[in-house]
């Protein structure tokens, strides 16, 4: 019987949710222990490491590799956007969410542009924190709408003619594209067209590659020019 008991025990223990690996870079103590205790509370996330200074980070993310990185772009020894591409060079799978106490419309679009994901002011609820992350664990961004439409309005369509979506996309292509520009990630996506996120994500790569979008962010400033044309 102890066996069996003991067969039970390792067997219950293979089947808990994987968590998802979140890396804090912010020079603020307070602020680090603080996004800890919420995120290690959650039933799928994780803190697997955090630094007050970005040389270390960037070893350390090398080394654990994680999923996202919620970031702070005003470090003691290090500032500026270029630390985003520095991180996303030593892990170019993980994800990045700016946490930032400058304002959104100095810094965000520049954020997105090196490759984050997201941007939240610092004083956002916990619950908005949360959903950020979630939301680009998802394959999804978390910038405001406002933010999207000033980048959308800042410059021009990227693939040409606007009309060039509606001509060279198959139908479903086209539902995936349009609801990118509405804000769902690909879990939402999915769910709402009953199609695997593996599925999604399929489509849009395909429907970068037809448009000639060399990333997800193009995509994304795309999706929404068409969406709000």
């Amino acid at each position: 019987m102890a066996l069996k008991r003991k067969d039970q025990l390792t067997l219950g223990a293979t089947t808990h949710t994987m968590k998802h690996k979140v890396y804090i870079l912010d020079d603020h103590p307070i602020v680090i222990e603080g996004l800890r205790k919420i995120i290690d509370l959650q039933e799928d996330l994780q803190v697997v490491g955090s630094s007050e200074d970005a040389q270390p980070a960037i070893a350390q993310v090398q080394k654990l590799k994680p999923e996202i990185i919620i970031l702070d772009i005003t470090l003691k020894d290090r500032s500026g956007v270029d630390l985003i591409k520095k991180l996303k060079t030593a892990s170019p799978t993980t994800h990045i969410l700016v946490y930032s106490m400058h304002e959104e419309n100095v810094y965000a679009e520049r954020c997105l542009r090196a490759g984050a994901m997201g941007y939240l002011m610092k004083g956002e609820s916990a619950g908005r924190i949360l959903q950020g992350i979630r939301q680009i664990l998802n394959g999804g961004f978390c910038f405001s709408s406002s933010l999207l439409a000033s980048i959308v309005s800042g410059g021009g369509p990227r693939t040409g003619s606007r009309g060039e979506p509606g001509r060279m996309l198959s139908d479903r292509q086209l539902e995936v594209f349009e609801m990118v520009g509405r804000g769902f990630d690909s879990h939402e996506i999915g769910e709402k067209l009953g199609l695997s996120s593996k599925t999604v994500d399929a489509h849009k790569a395909n429907i970068r590659q037809k448009l000639g979008l060399a990333s997800a962010r193009e995509l994304l400033m795309e999706a929404v020019r068409w969406v709000e044309k």
